[in-house]
């Protein structure tokens, strides 16, 4: 009688039973440790105390407008990359070692504290959750209304200027000699200085029609664009009661509001606020950096990218 093959033999019930119990066990462990981690994470989440009015708060943070640049951050590689995150007009790079985690006291605005808005929005906030906080225009930052300036798109200028003499030299850079001609300080087109007596230079501006000239700045200058185009659209040698009239034409758009800044005849920064096209004129808002003030943000719903790095609670 033959012998059967070893693939033959019929499987020994017993070792297969062992087999699935001992499958079942393995994966039942496994069940249950992720079910105990998730349970764990889940708890940890669920006692995290919450960000309470008075509590000291470290965060990042990055500072968008409604359309999405960015005008400020804690995040070194945010204010560095600006493909991802593209600037405002008045975004500037700090020192490296500025951009750290930002401490604050949850629920303080004003002297001593944050805007409003921000300091009201971490409230509630776990440590590691990151939030999009809105921020309102009364909840931000204020308008002055002593810097916004209305202008009309189409302006009749005097064509008759005079200075004390030591101003014409700070502002031109030569002293005011008659007949003088060189370019106004901040119109750019050519003057001539036609008197010069008792401490005083008068000069009469010289444009010309049909020119664009940029007294707010280049919007071509690399790095650094600003202003727009203002034509020339008439020289009247006998307006203003002889002293000569220049009418210019400020050539901007809807589009332009929020989207250029410039430097006035002051010296003063400042953003296109507002164009109003049915009245023919527009707004331009100012800062002043002397006080902190940046037009840019003043008056404008803002939106932060929180995210609580650490919380301590707040002596009781």
């Amino acid at each position: 009688m033959e012998s059967p093959n070893k693939g033959q033999w019929a499987r020994d019930p017993t070792k297969t039973l062992q087999a699935i119990m001992i499958a079942a066990i393995v994966l039942s462990a496994a069940v249950i440790v992720y079910v105990v981690y998730s349970s764990s994470q889940e708890a940890k989440s669920q006692t995290t105390a919450q960000v309470a009015s008075g509590d000291t708060v470290t965060l990042n943070y990055i500072g968008r407008l409604s359309d999405g640049r960015v005008f400020d951050t804690s995040i070194l590689n945010v204010a560095n990359d600006d493909i991802v995150y593209p600037k405002s007009l008045s975004f500037s790079l700090r020192s490296n070692d500025s951009y750290k985690a930002f401490e604050m006291t949850a629920g303080n605005y004003g002297a001593g504290g944050t805007i409003k808005g921000f300091a009201l929005g971490v409230i509630g906030m776990r440590v590691n959750e990151t939030k999009i906080v809105e921020v309102l225009p009364e909840d931000g930052y204020q308008v002055y209304s002593n810097l916004l300036v209305t202008k009309s798109l189409v302006e009749e200028i005097p064509a008759t200027e005079t200075l004390t003499a030591a101003q014409f030299e700070q502002e031109f850079g030569v002293e005011g000699a008659l007949l003088l001609v060189v370019p106004h300080y901040f119109w750019g087109w050519e003057v001539m200085v036609t008197d010069n007596a008792s401490g005083l230079v008068t000069f009469k501006y010289l444009p010309t029609v049909n020119t664009t000239y940029y007294p707010y700045g280049n919007p071509q200058t690399p790095g650094n664009p600003q202003g727009w185009p203002v034509v020339v659209e008439a020289f009247d040698s006998a307006g203003f009661s002889g002293n000569g009239s220049i009418t210019i034409r400020h050539m901007i758009q809807a589009e332009d509001v929020y989207t250029i800044k410039g430097t006035d005849i002051d010296g003063k920064t400042f953003y296109l606020w507002d164009l109003d096209s049915t009245n023919s004129t527009f707004v331009i808002h100012k800062s002043d950096s002397s006080i902190g003030y940046n037009a840019e943000l003043s008056g404008r719903t803002l939106y932060f990218e929180i995210t609580i790095v650490s919380v301590e609670p707040a002596e009781s």
